[in-house]
């Protein structure tokens, strides 16, 4: 190195390695700085309660008019348990939630670098959990029941668990998907019953970078979040088979409304058993998922897809399932762009 005095400093290959070392760890401290300054800590405060829950609330078929069908008509109110998100550790003032998400409990959402704390009170009458699919977490905060179980496995009737997760690399989208993904968080102690019962829902996580206060994606106008699954009320008899989309039949789940031009993004989500192979499909409009066009895409239980649509045909669409069964049964909807 030549001086300002024109003098010759020279280094040892040891000094230099040193010095290339000491600017190495200045740069990992600036940038541990900067993703200590960006990280969040989203609270969320969620019970799991009983209740009773109605999948055609109108009494009508909204898709073709008239009443239920049978063996429905008389059979659409059953006992459920559901996670409802509260605005605080008092749990005493629900937060409202859109109509949409139906018998889904609320939307946990972060951004990568985000830990997301949830604070469950389990009002229900058996022991219950939350188990997150796709965030980061230790044994403790695993939220399922098996053994070894952590802390946080099952949760006993009138108490509480905080949850602590973390919202890592591999939580976020990858580089060729949208930028906020959907994941699962359901109860994990009896999982097969508590998913049944009711106690699910839906997790998003937004790319570094992308998110707003919220934890939305900013270069998406509008959300949406679909769960389609049979829930089985009655033991396998048909009465009690409700093929439902976020626990609606027939036409009855409500508002999927969109602005004409809005950038709306679909989170469509499966669950339940052998028979929940699921094609999801909207009339009026094609959405781009993985690299493609489609108007159709499948699930099976546990699986998750995230689409986008560009809402630029005004109207009353069909948004249903295309098995053939499980369109008589009622697994219908319908999206508006107004």
């Amino acid at each position: 190195i030549i001086g300002s005095s024109g003098s010759f400093y020279s280094f040892s290959y040891v000094e230099l390695t040193l010095i290339t070392l000491a600017v190495l760890i200045c740069l990992l401290l600036l940038t541990a700085a900067h993703t200590a300054q960006a990280k969040t800590t989203r609270h969320y405060y969620i019970a799991a309660e009983e209740v009773k829950w109605d999948y055609a609330p109108t009494g009508q078929d909204r898709i073709h008019g008239g009443t239920i069908p049978e063996p429905w008509a008389a059979h659409t109110r059953w006992p459920k348990v559901r996670y409802i998100e509260y605005t605080d550790n008092s749990f005493t003032t629900p937060k409202p939630q859109p109509a949409w998400l139906g018998v889904l409990g609320p939307i946990i959402r972060a951004e990568v670098g985000d830990s997301v704390i949830v604070h469950f009170l389990n009002r229900a009458s058996d022991p219950y959990s939350i188990h997150p699919h796709g965030l980061r977490y230790d044994k403790d905060n695993e939220g399922a029941h098996y053994i070894p179980s952590g802390a946080g496995g099952a949760v006993p009737p009138g108490a509480s668990f905080t949850y602590t997760w973390f919202a890592d690399r591999g939580s976020g989208p990858s580089p060729a998907q949208p930028s906020s993904i959907v994941w699962w968080y359901h109860s994990h102690v009896h999982s097969v019953a508590d998913i049944n019962t009711g106690l699910l829902g839906p997790i998003i996580v937004t790319r570094r970078g992308m998110a707003r206060g919220d934890g939305s994606p900013r270069d998406t106008d509008r959300e949406l979040v679909t769960l389609f699954m049979i829930f089985d009320e009655a033991e396998g008899e048909e009465k009690g088979l409700m093929h439902s989309i976020n626990g609606f039949i027939f036409g009855n789940l409500p508002g999927l409304v969109m602005n004409n031009g809005e950038r709306v993004r679909w989170h469509v989500l499966g669950m339940g058993n052998e028979v929940d192979l699921h094609t999801p499909h909207w009339h009026g409009k094609t959405l781009r998922f993985e690299r493609r066009h489609t108007d159709v895409v499948e699930l099976l239980p546990g699986s998750m897809a995230t689409l986008n649509m560009r809402a630029d045909n005004p109207g009353t669409w069909l948004f249903h399932c295309h098995v053939f069964d499980h369109i008589e049964a009622g697994m219908q909807a319908t999206y508006t762009i107004k």
